[in-house]
């Protein structure tokens, strides 16, 4: 029998879905603000259920759900994170008059969709996660109907979305027919049963290499990842600012948790084969994000390469194949998120011209008009770079101590000279802002107060990174009950 106790907090989500799209049909214009604000109020309830009854829905012995310490971390960070992310949107949309509860609503499918993938321990149930997830992404995407550059972005997401998730159920089904299982731990098991230690001489292991082969490129579609990236640059570029911060955030939370619950556990097995793949990813995403980010004049399409670059770091740890490795690609991942919502934030709070800015010129003299916002700016900016104290800084640190540890030199040097590469690209932003003349006069759409709070909270994480740091040790030691 399911004790529906363990689900309580997608059942939150389900309700609240549903409770607000009815009521959302007989509220006038003037009051679709009640609908925001219970969306609001759902997210944090369900945060702090969790948090309140974690030790409860540990007990949870279900071979199908997980609802372990590790996953609900995760959950409780996402809906944090995207409480902050609708605050944004709530401040854009309203100024820009385009205010749509539909937005928020579709914005909770794919909620549900990234807390079923985080649960997940069979792969039937991961494919449906990761599709509620992509569907709804599909429809924030094209939300601008005005826009040719939105609608051109959000059928480009969805053929190689489409692509993708074929790539996930051929991969899914090659699995089915070699384990005759989709559980995760069953088929952990059955790998663990074949050696490979001396080389591949099984040709359910040589099968079982295509599985994995194509699961990585799928989910490497969905994190971003290098030569996979294709979509990332004219996605972001072409969609409205609070969907990009959305885009480049909680659901790459999504997909690193799969990634490392994959590959740590069900696929250990095959950790001399992926190992190599991951790296191969790692190297491609910090060279492409890094060098290609340099030439770019709009300021979305040279963060979606600085997303690229990052998810490089991240693949980086994860790479290492121990603890230490996972620890610091985990904290990297929380330090990336909590950095791109204060930036991305920050950026749909500015307009130029009554209009959204687009392009790095537009900030320029941005000290002269603004310096409260120059500076928030700046302190961002220095945290991607990883300049200390900022929590940039420690989350490159981790990356490179963990390869170092592991004796990967080379990748350690490599991840240095690559950091000091990706810092000129953020550095130009600073001289445009702060030493270029001012062509425009740069306004907001609200008062900074809450921005301002929040990159105060940044920098205190950098003056404390334990926090984050006993977080990431915490979740990881539950992971492998260590």
């Amino acid at each position: 029998m399911i004790n529906y106790l363990y689900i309580f907090p997608e059942i939150i989500i389900t309700s609240a879905l549903c409770f607000i799209i009815v009521l959302d049909l007989f509220l006038p214009n003037k009051l679709k603000y009640i609908s925001y604000y219970l969306i609001q109020l759902s997210l944090i309830f369900c945060a702090y259920y969790i948090y309140s009854h974690i030790s409860y829905l540990t007990d949870n012995n279900s071979e199908l759900y997980d609802t372990s310490i590790f996953s609900n971390i995760f959950k409780i960070f996402i809906l944090l994170s995207l409480a902050m992310i609708f605050y944004y949107t709530s401040v854009f949309l309203k100024y820009f008059n385009i205010f749509r509860t539909e937005y928020f609503l579709i914005t909770l499918f794919g909620l549900l969709g990234m807390m079923i993938m985080i649960s997940s321990q069979n792969m039937l149930l991961l494919y449906l996660g990761i599709e509620l997830l992509s569907l709804s992404l599909y429809s924030v995407i094209a939300f601008n109907k005005n826009s040719l550059f939105s609608s051109e972005a959000a059928v480009k997401y969805y053929i190689l979305g489409a692509i993708s998730s074929g790539f996930l159920l051929f991969g899914i089904s090659l699995i089915y027919g070699l384990t005759g299982s989709l559980n995760f731990n069953e088929i952990f098991i059955h790998i663990a049963s074949f050696n490979i230690t001396n080389g591949i001489d099984n040709v359910q292991v040589i099968g079982l290499l295509f599985a994995l082969i194509f699961i990585l490129i799928s989910l490497s579609f969905k994190f971003g990842a290098a030569p996979f990236h294709m979509w990332i640059p004219d996605v972001y570029h072409g969609s409205i600012i609070t969907t990009t911060l959305l885009l480049s955030t909680i659901p790459k939370i999504a997909v690193f948790v799969i990634l490392i619950k994959l590959l740590t556990n069900v696929f250990s097995g095959l950790f001399l084969f992926w190992a190599d793949m991951v790296i191969i990813l790692s190297i491609l995403s910090i060279l492409i994000g890094n060098i290609v980010a340099i030439s770019q004049t709009n300021i979305k399409r040279m963060l979606a390469y600085s997303t690229i670059a990052n998810i490089g770091f991240i693949l980086l740890g994860l790479s290492v194949g121990s603890i230490i490795g996972y620890k610091a690609a985990m904290f990297y991942t929380l330090t990336y998120v909590v950095t791109t919502i204060a930036a991305f934030g920050l950026l749909s709070q500015l307009i130029c011209r009554n209009k959204p800015i687009e392009n790095i010129s537009d900030l320029s003299g941005l000290n002269s008009t603004s310096p409260f916002t120059a500076f928030l700016l700046m302190f961002i900016l220095l945290s991607y770079i990883g300049i200390p104290p900022f929590i940039g800084f420690h989350a490159k640190l981790f990356i490179i101590q963990s390869l170092v540890e592991t004796n990967n030199i080379p990748l350690g040097i490599f991840a240095v000279l690559m950091t000091v590469v990706g810092s000129y690209y953020y550095l130009r932003v600073i001289k445009v802002i702060y030493f270029d003349e001012a062509k425009n006069v740069l306004a907001s759409t609200s008062k900074l107060y809450i921005t301002g709070i929040y990159v105060l909270g940044l920098i205190l994480l950098g003056l404390l990174p334990d926090v984050l740091g006993q977080l990431s040790q915490y979740s990881i030691s539950n992971l492998f009950n260590t």
